[in-house]
């Protein structure tokens, strides 16, 4: 199935994306409900792939909707740095994407609070990472905020990240307002 994009108002500032996420076999549930917003001048790419990814071609945010299975620990227990490993693993959908990872690392992670009607168990990370670029092979810094919800072992993710040179100048609050809105049904 493919998602639906809807603005949200003030017109022209944000859209909804939503979309059915599916399961590994043998899950309760063969999808789920799942949505996010993002700033409308972002365009999906990396479809192909079977992925959800967006990206501002101006200012060089970008989001993924990503899946692990977990380590065999709840979302709560798992260690932060296995987050950064499943997300930048050389066979995750990003290094697919062919992006390049030089290094990364967790710079924080927490349990919030899951909005009504929504998946319970949801953490919420901070990324800081390295990419290497593929028209000239330079290094550049990037940051990046991710959602977390956890369904029967699974982890669903919404990395949300920009620039780090843009970073403390509005990048940080849009990325954040992508993750917060990240949002999986607790119902089929």
């Amino acid at each position: 199935m493919a998602g639906t994009i809807t603005g949200l108002p003030p017109i022209g500032q944000y859209s909804r994306y939503e979309d059915q996420l599916n399961t590994p076999k043998g899950s309760k549930a063969l999808s789920l409900t799942m949505h996010f917003d993002f700033p409308q001048q972002l365009q999906q790419i990396g479809r192909a792939l079977g992925g959800v990814q967006f990206v501002d071609g101006n200012s060089g945010l970008k989001i993924y909707v990503l899946r692990a299975t977990l380590p065999g620990t709840s979302l709560q227990d798992t260690p932060k740095k296995w987050f950064g490993d499943s997300v930048f693993s050389p066979d995750g959908q990003i290094a697919r994407e062919g992006v390049d990872i030089e290094t990364y690392k967790v710079s924080s992670s927490k349990m919030v609070e899951a909005p009504p009607d929504a998946v319970p168990s949801r953490r919420r990370l901070m990324l800081k990472y390295t990419v290497i670029t593929p028209a000239n092979q330079r290094a550049t810094d990037r940051m990046a905020f991710v959602d977390a919800y956890e369904v029967d072992g699974v982890v669903y993710m919404a990395l949300a990240s920009a620039g780090a040179t843009k970073w403390e100048g509005g990048e940080k609050e849009r990325c954040e307002r992508v993750a917060e809105s990240f949002f999986i049904s607790a119902t089929a």
